[in-house]
């Protein structure tokens, strides 16, 4: 009976693979035969070659930090969105090169105006071919790097038209034609180089998604899918009114974007790459870390390439508080360390809290083997991010996982040797993380902290929480040490808080005088936990 069993399992699986191989075998009769249904159904090869231009206009929303800045590292945490009330995308065929414009409002506070109420002028990013640039103050433009380049390449095949006339005009390499459900799936790879799987409906056979794959700091590989819905014809040609992108990371919807109007062969200003811009070469990565004394075996590690890191000498090892910005900058700062301390090493990262823009190094802080000390609430998503492969671009972690090491923090954890102590505690009393922590150095009464404060903020929308917390942990402060900006005197926090609090009470009074209302006015004052707790 399991000799009968074994072969029948065997045979299925011989008889799988041989479909698969099939499947995968295309002639390039069937790969054209793909295209050719597609580009018909989108209104005929003939016109499809035949336009010159297509612009997008509308509106939507964009996932904030792809899904990674939310008040909790929790799955289920309230997705914050970022705003997009005017968008507009034009897309020159005749010359593969592109303009995308937008203005962005974040729907939830935080510390810029711009951010708050929208730039003066929406942001620019262009395309012209493999040269990628962006509009910049004073009416001037700068290069971008090749990274974004490929970016926007594949941004322009990020509309069915656009992506169909590409596979027309490149001939490019077509293969696992396959049957998904009620889509006719191939993975589609262009002269120059970028790759994205397109699906066509198998009854219109309109382009119904388009998938691909790109590099994250925080994530490594990101898949995107765009769904395309809701065609119209527009001068002889099906174009959809709605795109929605969801990428594979806990099933985040990373933008959407609601049509107002899709425009065909109208007059549209050259987008051609200006001189300078053209001239000019590409930007080069420039990192340089430094570190300052801050106290005896505590330093600031700071420099042009990422946010501050803060570096802790213990008897026997090192252990940095903070691994932002990128992998890569993170690197220039672990290198520091050591340089700073010879012969110790840096065995363990404190993270102060999830956001994105503050664990953008931490793949490389896991691929160096290092411990991470976090808030108990954000294990899940660290684990996540150490599970995650990084294939496409220069990645710390790359194509074998590690292991995580993690150490928890509940409300208090104190590191301490003959060299030195460091509590963590639990933040409380904060709407913008609330699962972090902040250092606190008794013995030079130094608090350490990412994101409690900003000296560069316009506005504060969380009022007594610094002192709130201060109070709550009964800690005598002299130094703040932050994460972004500089250290300063715990008096002239105190000030600036007060500044930037009354900058956003009168932010929401002119808001309120002009009939609008933004997130968080009126301004609250949280919760003060040191009265709850009689302290």
């Amino acid at each position: 009976m399991r000799t009968t069993r074994l072969f029948a399992l065997t045979a299925a699986s011989l008889a799988a693979l041989a479909s698969q191989l099939q499947v995968g075998a295309q002639s390039p009769q069937q790969a054209d035969a793909f295209i050719a249904r597609a580009a018909e159904a989108l209104g005929g090869a003939a016109r499809i070659r035949a336009i010159r231009n297509i612009t997008v206009s509308g509106y939507g929303e964009t996932a904030y930090m792809n899904g990674g800045g939310n008040i909790s590292a929790s799955p289920d945490a309230p997705q914050k969105w970022v705003s997009v009330p005017e968008y507009e995308k034009t897309i020159d065929l005749e010359h593969r090169r592109m303009r995308v414009r937008q203005r962005n409002h974040q729907n939830f506070v935080f510390a810029g105006v711009a951010g708050y109420l929208g730039a003066s002028s929406p942001a620019a990013t262009y395309l012209d071919g493999d040269i990628a640039w962006n509009a910049a103050q004073n009416n001037r433009f700068v290069r971008a790097n090749e990274q974004a380049a490929h970016a926007r390449r594949i941004d322009m095949f990020n509309n069915p038209v656009a992506l169909v006339r590409a596979a027309l005009d490149t001939a490019p390499a077509i293969g696992n034609i396959r049957r998904d459900g009620s889509r006719q799936v191939a993975d589609v790879k262009f002269p120059t180089g970028e790759t994205v799987t397109l699906a066509t409906d198998a009854t219109s056979n309109l382009p119904a998604w388009v998938r691909w794959t790109a590099h994250d700091e925080n994530l490594g590989d990101v898949t995107f899918q765009t769904a395309f819905t809701g065609y119209l014809p527009v001068k002889g040609v099906m174009l959809p009114m709605g795109y929605a992108t969801v990428i594979d990371f806990r099933n985040v919807v990373q933008n959407k974007l609601y049509v107002d109007k899709n425009a065909v062969d109208e007059s549209i200003d050259d987008l051609a790459a200006p001189a300078d811009v053209r001239s000019s070469p590409i930007p080069p990565r420039t990192l340089v870390a430094d570190a300052t004394p801050v106290t005896r075996g505590v330093w600031l590690i700071h420099g042009q390439g990422g946010a501050n890191s803060i570096l802790f000498e213990f008897a026997d090892h090192l252990t940095l508080f903070e691994a932002p910005s990128n992998q890569a900058w993170t690197k220039a700062v672990i290198d520091r360390a050591h340089a700073t301390v010879p012969g110790k090493r840096v065995t363990e990262v404190i993270v102060s809290h999830h956001h994105f823009d503050h664990t953008g190094g931490i793949r490389e802080a896991m691929a160096q083997g290092l411990t991470v000390i976090a808030h108990k609430g954000t294990e899940g998503l660290f684990r996540e991010i150490a599970a995650r492969k990084g294939t496409i671009a220069p990645d710390a972690i790359g194509t074998n996982p590690k292991a995580l090491k993690f150490r928890a923090l509940d409300d208090h954890l104190q590191l301490k040797d003959a060299a030195l102590q460091v509590d963590l505690y639990h933040v409380v009393s904060n709407s913008h993380m609330a699962e972090a922590l902040f250092a606190y150095v008794p013995a030079a009464r130094l608090l350490v902290e990412g994101d409690f404060f900003d000296v560069g903020w316009e506005l504060y929308w969380w009022q007594k929480t610094y002192a709130d917390n201060i109070a709550y942990r009964r800690l005598q402060v002299d130094t703040d040490v932050p994460v972004h900006g500089r250290v300063l005197p715990i008096a002239q926090v105190m000030q600036d808080i007060e500044r930037q609090t009354k900058a956003a009470e009168n932010l929401c009074a002119r808001m309120q005088s002009a009939g609008v209302f933004g997130p968080g006015c009126p301004v609250k004052t949280p919760s003060s936990v040191t009265e709850a707790a009689g302290r």
